[in-house]
């Protein structure tokens, strides 16, 4: 498909008509419409998916996320030193090398003015109130594995770290708790083996979100 519309990196998505679309095989019209009106949408992403999205070598959507909240601007990321960086809490010399090297990349720069000039707004998010520092999540570093049935992962990440945890996604000894739901594998298990705190019940995990 990507081809037949002549789409070769990110940026030519917006230039994706429904004519185009329309001529290809299996693609009806509500089909092509719904396909254009998320690429629409997508012009308006908070800077953390945006930056995510790019898929930066060595980041994840927790460094991502770090950026945009510190930087709060996309110009002021790509102009980023290595060693300003390296001044944020989570990103050492290979992540911020990476980072300045893939903006450094003549080619992502065109790819991401043309995003740009095609109407493409990633956003800073309003700054979260402070975290309430007497909260039992507050300060933890956590790992979520498995399923829950009142959550996403991505929301359930969303809500820790509003509480001043940090979610990470591998279990070691600097992690201080596991929540755990249905399906939980390896992590569950080598958090029992370094003795680390699980949280297994849902509803016990519903009632500390609410504290």
């Amino acid at each position: 498909m990507y081809q037949e519309v002549g789409v070769r990196d990110p940026a030519d998505l917006y230039e994706v008509t429904f004519d185009q679309l329309i001529g290809l095989e299996r693609f009806g019209e509500k089909k092509a419409n719904n396909l254009l009106e998320a690429i629409e949408k997508s012009k308006q992403k908070d800077l953390g998916s945006f930056l995510f999205a790019l898929g930066i070598p060595n980041t994840g959507k927790t460094t991502t996320r770090e950026l945009a909240e510190h930087y709060r601007s996309l110009d002021r990321i790509m102009q980023a030193s290595v060693e300003e960086l390296m001044e944020l809490p989570d990103i050492g010399g290979i992540v911020a090398e990476s980072i300045v090297t893939f903006f450094s990349d003549s080619l992502m720069r065109k790819s991401i003015e043309k995003m740009l000039s095609l109407g493409v707004r990633p956003y800073a998010e309003e700054a979260a109130a402070p975290a309430n520092e007497d909260h039992p999540f507050y300060g933890k570093t956590i790992v979520i594995t498995g399923t829950l049935s009142s959550f996403g992962r991505d929301d359930l990440s969303r809500k820790l770290e509003a509480l001043g945890a940090k979610v990470t996604g591998s279990v070691s000894k600097k992690t201080d708790l596991v929540i755990a739901g249905e399906s939980a594998g390896s992590k569950l298990t080598k958090a029992k083996d370094l003795g680390i705190e699980v949280l297994e019940d849902e509803q016990e995990l519903l009632k500390l979100l609410e504290e």
